[in-house]
């Protein structure tokens, strides 16, 4: 299994990508989440505002942001792994760090630690007002990986 540092953009065939199946989620679906850009060990996504999944005064809730981070983070780990391994978040933690307020969000995912069963990813979350990029919250996760 390759470690973080071992892998190029350029260097992604036989293993997993986040792409292959990250759409194919029922709340990814849900949320309107698009992948961006993926890269080992990285990935970007975005998210539309919707206001059925808002809170009042027209933000996105701290979970939608804490779920986005969440999917970008164990994405980004995922992009590591070899074909025909996928992981799954073990926990996470989301810190708010202002207003969640904008037409979408986009999470930056980051792989922090790549291990043959654990591995540990972040990711940072901004809000994009009319082009404008703030960060609004980061999130650290943990992941189990295993074969498919």
């Amino acid at each position: 299994m390759p470690l973080k540092g071992q892998e190029t953009p350029e260097r992604t065939e036989g293993y997993a990508k986040p792409s292959a199946f990250l759409p194919l989620l029922p709340f990814v679906q849900t949320y309107g989440v698009k992948i961006l850009k993926e890269t080992p060990g990285q990935i970007a996504i975005e998210a539309p505002f919707q206001e059925a999944l808002s809170t009042p005064p027209d933000l996105f809730p701290a979970s939608f942001v804490g779920t986005i981070g969440d999917s970008a983070a164990v994405s980004a780990c995922t992009s590591l792994l070899p074909a025909g391994w996928a992981c799954a978040t073990l926990d996470f933690t989301v810190k708010m760090t202002g207003p969640a307020r904008g037409e979408k969000l986009i999470a930056r995912g980051r792989v922090l630690q790549n291990g043959r069963t654990l591995s540990v990813g972040a990711a940072d979350i901004y809000s994009v007002s009319k082009g404008e990029e703030k960060l609004c919250g980061s999130v650290l996760a943990s992941t189990r990986n295993f074969k498919v």
